[in-house]
């Protein structure tokens, strides 16, 4: 390889993009990063996203918005702001962070092999100052702020929901580690959205999921499945229902996903 050629690519930032270090539980710091739409917000604000495990899924969901968004017709998704907060690797590692941050108990299964029980801090800090912080900075319509997690940030939002329901308006949960615990009850009737991949055999992902949401549907809990995904692919086979949830409401319709 010709070094000098390295040399003529540049860092690029996608349009719309900015990020900001915040310090959380334990002192550690965090990556808030958000996209918003070009032009003036409606009379009330943006609808927003708020995406766990950002330093994963920020740029899926970001592009995916930024994209769908031009055709709403088309997509169903609208306009809208993605916040995701980030996990940085220089504040220990991050699998521990998000066993830490993302459970409310320890979990008996793994023999105390990761840390847990820290939810109810990271909550304090997502209410307390993740989110004063994004809608200082972009018009957010609160009526239509949607929390979403995968894996174990899947389960965090499922505990939110239990203990919290009105810190959220709108929920979606991507295959959440209900091996871990299993929430008992959603509170009201929530617009909750619980889905995972078709390949997901481990654990018994798929069928828990499945069986929790279908006895939680006459509370509002809507399953959507990820055809030919595995644990990791999910959500992103499930982006468009997610940013279709978070903008419209519902995900029902989308040629991408069976129930």
């Amino acid at each position: 390889m010709n070094p000098s050629a390295c040399s003529d690519w540049t860092p690029w930032a996608p349009p719309g993009r900015r990020v900001r270090t915040l310090v959380g539980p334990g002192s550690r710091r965090f990556d808030l990063m958000r996209y918003a739409p070009e032009g003036e917000p409606p009379k009330n604000g943006w609808p927003c996203l708020v995406v766990l495990d950002g330093e994963r899924l920020f740029d899926i969901f970001a592009g995916a918005a930024s994209m769908l968004a031009r055709r709403r017709e088309k997509t169903g998704v609208g306009p809208m702001v993605v916040l995701a907060l980030a996990h940085r690797a220089d504040q220990g590692a991050v699998e521990d962070q998000r066993a830490l941050d993302f459970t409310t108990f320890p979990c008996a299964q793994i023999d105390g092999a990761r840390p847990g029980g820290g939810a109810d801090a990271f909550r304090r800090f997502l209410d307390e100052a993740v989110l004063p912080e994004a809608t200082a900075s972009v018009a957010i319509d609160r009526t239509r702020l949607t929390l979403f997690g995968h894996s174990l940030a899947g389960l965090f939002v499922l505990e939110t929901l239990e203990t919290r329901p009105d810190l959220f308006a709108r929920w979606a949960s991507i295959s959440p580690s209900l091996w871990w615990r299993a929430p008992d009850a959603v509170n009201g009737s929530p617009d909750l959205m619980v889905g995972c991949g078709e390949l997901e055999t481990g654990r018994d992902m798929r069928a828990r999921i499945e069986a929790w949401t279908a006895a939680r549907r006459v509370a509002g809990a809507e399953f959507r499945l990820a055809p030919r995904a595995d644990h990791g692919a999910a959500p992103v086979v499930l982006a468009p229902d997610i940013l279709r949830h978070a903008s419209c409401g519902h995900s029902r319709g989308s040629a991408l996903t069976t129930t």
